[in-house]
């Protein structure tokens, strides 16, 4: 696959949307040895909103569809998480054609352009066990998948194994941002829950694109 339509798109955020909501209790059980267990609750609550979003709207172009997607995180999910899940989808929205379908370039460049707004909105960097630590590699794959030709399918497969990755090196992290920080040595060998939800997102990506 060269180019994504935008129904496909929208089928990924709903597989998202499901896989986020159905892995709650675990994502509290992380935040709460680690944050102040919130983090699974307002993820779910955002969503689960996006996903009734989805389902009553129709949408034609990319850039539509992925800013009406961040909008939704950031009203109904609130706090810093809606803050920085919201700018995911909405960061880059300039690097989106206002068309029905998009190149892998594109939504590499879209991906990357959203991380670099949560890099300056958070003050934060890929290293300080946050949501960035899968992002990052995630997005740099997307990259490296456009600038070698690479079928979209393979590229999105490489950007959650990335993100995997990066959920799983954050276990060796100490917190140096966010609520987690206050917890210093004990967060060592837990999992950033921001860098869980982040590959989950992008493992749901990938397993609706090789959907049949």
């Amino acid at each position: 696959m060269k180019r994504l339509h935008v129904i496909k798109m929208k089928k990924m955020l709903e597989n998202a949307s499901r896989m986020i909501a159905a892995n709650e209790p675990y994502l509290t059980e992380v935040d709460t040895a680690i944050g102040d267990g919130d983090h699974g609750t307002g993820m779910k609550r955002g969503f689960s909103a996006l996903y009734k979003m989805l389902e009553r709207q129709e949408f034609y172009e990319w850039d539509t569809l992925c800013g009406a997607a961040g909008i939704e995180l950031v009203k109904s999910m609130g706090g810093a998480s809606g803050v920085i899940f919201g700018t995911l989808f909405i960061g880059g929205i300039d690097r989106l054609p206002h068309e029905s379908s998009c190149s892998l370039t594109e939504i590499a460049d879209y991906f990357m352009e959203g991380e670099k707004a949560i890099e300056r909105r958070g003050k934060a960097k890929a290293g300080q066990k946050t949501m960035l630590d899968a992002l990052l590699p995630a997005v740099e794959a997307l990259k490296k998948g456009a600038d070698t030709g690479m079928e979209i399918e393979d590229a999105f497969f490489y950007a959650y194994n990335a993100a995997l990755k990066g959920a799983e090196d954050s276990k060796g992290m100490e917190s140096k941002v966010g609520r987690s920080k206050n917890f210093r040595e004990s967060v060592l060998g837990l999992p950033d829950p921001g860098a869980i939800s982040t590959s989950l997102i992008f493992k749901a990506f990938y397993e609706e694109l090789v959907s049949r």
